[in-house]
């Protein structure tokens, strides 16, 4: 998707109805990626796009070799993956314990699957608000690991890369949900900027400028008001 001439609005997803304007021209784009889902909510692994350049050159046998200590390293390893070929991750199935441990783990895109039939025959969401546009693709894509008891380690057991849509660019990545978050340092100087009588919303705008725009700063406006709410 190529850049257009002028500056346009970049329209988040649905739960995030804010039209950022990028000094640099962007495109109009729409980045949904939850559908009633609590799976693919952002999750502090401090993934960055600097950091995940060469996984774009992974193959299936690459990745099917691959082992992880903890559960914490598979998850990380895949959203990684993830943010470099450009899609959102979120966990899906999972096995029974053992000593303490999963048996299985599995992450899919956030586009798999598709939305039951009984949200599409009606014309709002049951209440009184128009029925969200469509998310769920069908996409097969899959990333599984097994507990291997005796070895003390997870291996990858199941992994397809292929999608059912077009994955999105390096300036588009950034703004799925599952690849933005509030950290701890930017909540922090939020809270010592708001201290000082600076709204909120000029923080942000600080951060964007000190992280070299929004496409690296992590996360929009509406996720550090929502973390601010949380407090």
């Amino acid at each position: 998707m190529e850049a257009s001439k002028t500056a346009e609005s970049i329209h988040l997803s649905d739960d995030t109805e804010e039209a950022i304007h990028l000094s640099d021209t962007e495109e109009a784009i729409h980045l949904s990626d939850t559908e009633d889902n609590e799976t693919d909510e952002p999750i502090d692994l401090e993934v960055s796009w600097e950091d995940v350049l060469d996984y774009r050159k992974l193959t299936v046998e690459d990745v099917m070799a691959k082992t992880f200590k903890t559960l914490e390293e598979a998850e990380k390893f895949y959203y990684s993956y993830a943010l470099a070929i450009g899609f959102g991750p979120r966990r899906d199935t999972r096995g029974g314990l053992f000593e303490g441990k999963l048996r299985r783990r599995q992450w899919v895109c956030n586009k798999q699957g598709y939305r039951d039939k009984k949200w599409l025959d009606r014309e709002t969401d049951g209440s009184g608000h128009n029925r969200r546009k469509l998310t769920r693709q069908g996409c097969m894509a899959k990333f599984r690991v097994n507990y291997m008891v005796d070895e003390g380690y997870y291996a990858v057991r199941a992994f397809d890369e292929d999608h059912s849509h077009q994955c999105a660019n390096p300036r588009q990545v950034a703004f799925i949900r599952s690849h933005r978050n509030v950290d701890e340092a930017a909540l922090g100087n939020t809270n010592t900027m708001t201290k000082v009588s600076i709204r909120p919303c000029h923080a942000f705008e600080y951060m964007v400028e000190q992280s070299g725009g929004y496409i690296t700063v992590g996360f929009t406006r509406k996720d550090l008001y929502n973390k601010l709410d949380q407090q």
